[in-house]
């Protein structure tokens, strides 16, 4: 549904945007036209081994991640942390440079793509591995499974091709060594989209328009042609970073609550990107790798996940926390404004005061836990609703001076298209429609 009428009279003007960013450095603030080629942007990842092993669309570019260690001047014994881990590239990155890194993340299945990308693997499990694939493609399975109790899989799937993925899915639980086992099922997992008939859309999942490309082919021989797909990158990639000389540690925790994980003033950089305040729900967008993976059996350990989450989107109710938190360009102008509009939901006003609320509380914990010294990069965008632009670029940077941090500098890296309709009617201000890195330190003498 499309946001409806917008108040124009409400609308804070190009001077409130640019009084609210006065303060600080924007590099690359007079950008004039969109692109969604940027670092900041998973794409470019396929071309790196490792990273290349799930397309995770929310990822940014391992080349921007190396980029921010070589500015932050790491040290070679220095502690990475990304608390919203997601995937892994900021903790992949830091295992190829042999650095220690810590990550948070609240969805099981991102942590899990995390932790097998960012693993060392022995020549006997490389052997292992060639093993089971051989066996894999070759043995036909009639294990007795039956179908879940949840009809949308049936549906996201048809009968026939769920009843495959669940035979080869029951030959992969039954693998004895873990790592290879946790390989081959990365690939299945990476196989589902693929074969199924919806596909990943914005906020969920939508009904392919076409047929799958190998739809031809048996149900069992299209699953495998997906998953020997990835299995030939992993083993190309092994063969040249099989092992680092040292893991990352992922939790499996909100960056609400790393404080509890990381004693003292331990880390030297702190690199991320959070969820963006978008309205978008990855318990629906990663549902069939949540639901066929067993991350998530029933819908109250999908509301548990979405509780531990930043209040990024309107399909959850979270209770009260957090509201000692003011700044008031958030809660006088904009916040306000917001309200003032018609929305195709009212609950956006308090996603947003939130997804503020729960940040400042990450920014406080970055703050307790980092180095005197220590930078902190984050990779965030921008928003818009009824015709309001959210900043919230300035709007984090702004909180972490209250903070304490110095901010360095905000680093357009590009600008964005939102829907048709709040491209039209934020004409004027699109150059704060963006996506940017808030570069962030703490001083030496706090």
């Amino acid at each position: 549904m499309q946001d409806q009428m917008v108040n124009l009279s409400l609308i804070p003007n190009e001077e409130f945007y640019q009084e609210f960013e006065r303060g600080f450095n924007v590099v690359n603030g007079d950008l004039t036209s969109a692109t969604y080629r940027a670092l900041v942007n998973f794409t470019e990842s396929v071309n790196y081994p490792r990273h290349r092993w799930f397309y995770y669309r929310e990822g940014f570019s391992p080349e921007l991640v190396n980029a921010l260690i070589k500015e932050f001047d790491v040290p070679e014994d220095g502690l990475i942390c990304d608390p919203f881990c997601g995937a892994g590239t900021t903790l992949s990155v830091a295992h190829e440079r042999n650095l220690r890194s810590i990550g948070f993340e609240v969805n099981p299945f991102s942590a899990f793509v995390g932790q097998v990308k960012t693993r060392d693997y022995s020549e006997k499990e490389l052997m292992l591995l060639e093993q089971v694939i051989t066996e894999l493609v070759t043995n036909e399975f009639d294990y007795e499974v039956a179908l879940p109790e949840n009809d949308y899989l049936t549906k996201i799937f048809g009968q026939e091709m769920l009843f495959e993925l669940l035979r080869i899915k029951e030959f992969i639980i039954q693998i004895d060594d873990a790592k290879v086992r946790d390989l081959i099922f990365l690939s299945w997992l990476n196989s589902l989209e693929p074969v199924a008939k919806y596909r990943k859309a914005g906020n969920g999942l939508k009904i392919k328009k076409k047929a799958n490309k190998n739809s031809a082919l048996s149900p069992r021989d299209q699953i495998l042609h997906q998953m020997n797909s990835t299995l030939e990158m992993i083993k190309v990639d092994l063969a040249s970073t099989s092992s680092f000389r040292t893991e990352p540690i992922i939790y499996e925790e909100s960056a609400m609550d790393m404080h509890q994980f990381l004693q003292g003033e331990q880390l030297d950089a702190v690199i991320f990107s959070p969820p963006y305040a978008n309205c978008f729900d990855y318990t629906k967008i990663y549902y069939m790798e949540l639901w066929m993976g067993d991350f998530i059996k029933t819908r109250s350990d999908q509301k548990d996940v979405r509780m531990k989450s930043v209040r990024s989107h309107v399909h959850a109710t979270w209770p009260t926390r957090y509201e000692n938190y003011y700044l008031s360009e958030l809660h006088d102008v904009l916040l306000p404004a917001v309200r003032s509009q018609k929305l195709w939901t009212n609950r956006i006003p308090d996603m947003l005061k939130g997804y503020f609320e729960d940040m400042n509380v990450v920014l406080n914990n970055i703050y307790k836990a980092l180095r005197p010294g220590g930078s902190c990069a984050i990779v965030v965008s921008n928003s818009s609703y009824g015709g309001i632009i959210i900043p919230t670029d300035v709007i984090l940077a702004a909180s972490a001076k209250n903070i304490g941090f110095t901010v360095k500098e905000i680093e357009v890296e590009r600008l964005i298209i939102t829907s048709s309709q709040q491209y039209k009617v934020t004409e004027g201000l699109r150059r704060f429609l963006r996506e940017s890195t808030v570069k962030i330190q703490k001083p030496y003498e706090t």
